[in-house]
């Protein structure tokens, strides 16, 4: 009986998992139109496919893949090899001649982040030391926490594109290992990194029963950071602690940083001058979710639950405002005569051409519902908001893990109670470049949904392999690219599959 239910617990794993059980697949399109996907599982390998889908070459790993990052300047992949004993390599693979070149040891900690600056020449890699040996519960949340171990030291190394040699350290501690208390433990991601050789990282830190965002801002060619804000440091003078957004202005001499807030706030827009070191921050009236450009003129928006507000390139609400939800629709001026608004909490965000932006739509859990918004940034208001998905069509997969689940324990006698999941998983947006036509990629019908936004109707939707999991606009703007095991095009002029 034991063995009937593994068994069985190992099939309801498969039956009524969310998440595709497929080796990562997510791709880039590279050079002359040519795409590389990045596959892990039991041969690990960067597969390159030409413009017309054919292969042209496998180029094999030593391990398991974790992030990488194209430098499009340069046609080159950079791949993390993650190691034994928490040691890792980036593989430097040149597409144009189909190799690795090199690789880049970067030493100890539990996973790699990669980003590189705006102009390519330099790639920054965060490993992050997060060793969890126990569990915190904060909120609605469990947070790993563990022992610090000097021998893993958070840090982000510089390492110069075009000789591929690391340049610069950069020791998140500053040197206080021996002073960090044993119950912290360390994760966090890279934030920004300009130009200039500005460089923003995020450490999360554990103290006492507080979880928080330690944010560390660098200056040009400095190893020590230039600032630091700690929301739990004392005397801090803002609320808060979990990172929401960041962004650089077009100078680079103003960061804005969007703080989630606590039970007394809705959280903060701090703004950052780099050069007088001087911060100002604002009060939020709703939680900050992100930080985006959007527009002809791709002035940055702070995006919240309830609206969106247009920023200047100091930091501070220029009075644009968008409202999503109708309690934050404002009593004089703004978005008057707006009457659609958002059902839910706003996802992932992407341009629409100059005019127009869309908004996936999600439940409080994070999952879809299945419906974009249409943004008009000129009359700033909602103008529609689109099903991707009916009503119908989302009950029919509910019920269809409901009555395997159901089965499985009927299968079990009682004994074993499988509860099917109802979170529905989120759509991969694209749009063409002109804004026209907006795609939605529905990964539960395996459908990609075509939206005339002018019309602000759906006008089509076209089955895709089952594999596919991204969507991906072509440098030329004339393929949409779905990146799955399988490979397939749309003509973004007849929104066709191709093949």
């Amino acid at each position: 009986m034991h063995l009937r239910k593994q068994l069985l617990l190992s099939i309801v794993v498969a039956l009524c998992s969310i998440s595709p059980a497929y080796s990562q697949v997510n791709g880039i399109e590279v050079a002359n139109g040519a795409t590389a996907q990045v596959f892990g599982g039991k041969s690990p390998a960067v597969s390159v496919t030409d413009a017309e889908g054919n292969p042209v070459a496998s180029i094999p790993l030593d391990g398991e893949p974790g992030k990488y990052i194209y430098a499009r300047s340069a046609n080159v992949l950079y791949v993390v090899q993650n190691g034994k004993k928490g040691v890792h390599a980036i593989s430097v693979i040149d597409l144009s001649e189909i190799r690795i070149v090199k690789q880049i040891e970067i030493g100890a900690g539990a996973e790699v982040e990669l980003l590189l600056s705006g102009d390519e020449r330099r790639l920054y890699c965060y490993t992050v030391a997060k060793y969890p040996s126990g569990l915190l519960w904060q909120g609605m949340s469990f947070y790993t926490m563990g022992e610090f171990n000097p021998n893993f030291e958070p840090r982000v190394d510089a390492i110069d594109t075009a000789t591929n040699e690391v340049v610069r350290s950069y020791h998140l501690l500053d040197g206080r290992a021996a002073d960090v208390p044993k119950n912290w433990f360390f994760g966090g991601r890279l934030l920004a990194a300009g130009n200039s050789g500005v460089l923003v990282a995020d450490a999360k830190s554990y103290r006492g029963n507080s979880v928080s965002d330690r944010i560390l801002i660098y200056g040009s060619n400095a190893s020590q950071p230039r600032f630091i804000l700690d929301p739990l440091a004392p005397g801090t003078k803002f609320v808060g602690g979990s990172f929401a957004g960041t962004m650089l202005s077009r100078d680079e001499k103003t960061l804005f940083l969007a703080i989630e807030g606590d039970k007394q706030s809705a959280g903060m827009l701090l703004a950052v001058d780099l050069e007088k070191g001087t911060l100002h921050s604002q009060t939020l009236t709703d939680h900050p979710t992100r930080l985006f450009r959007l527009g002809a003129q791709q002035e940055p928006w702070l995006m919240t639950d309830r609206q969106m507000l247009a920023l200047s390139e100091t930091g501070v609400p220029t009075g644009k405002n968008i409202p999503l939800s109708k309690v934050a629709m404002p009593t004089e001026g703004g978005a008057e005569g707006a009457s659609i608004f958002v059902d839910g909490l706003p996802g992932e965000t992407i341009p629409l051409g100059n005019g127009f932006a869309a908004i996936q739509i999600n439940n409080t859990n994070g999952s879809s519902r299945h419906k974009v918004a249409l943004i008009d940034l000129k009359k700033q208001q909602v103008e529609a908001v689109i099903s991707t998905m009916s009503s119908g069509e989302i009950a029919g997969i509910r019920t269809k893990r409901y009555l395997i689940a159901f089965g499985l324990s009927m299968a079990t006698g009682g004994n074993v109670i499988f509860v099917p999941n109802f979170v529905m998983r989120n759509e991969s947006l694209a749009a063409r470049p002109d804004g026209r036509f907006l795609f939605a990629l529905d990964l539960e019908g395996h459908e990609v949904t075509v939206v005339d936004v002018p019309a602000g109707a759906v006008v089509k939707r076209i089955p895709v392999n089952n594999s596919v999991i991204e969507l991906q606009v072509s440098a030329d703007g004339r393929h949409l690219i779905c990146y799955g095991k399988k490979i397939q095009q749309i003509d973004l002029e007849t929104n066709n599959l191709e093949n």
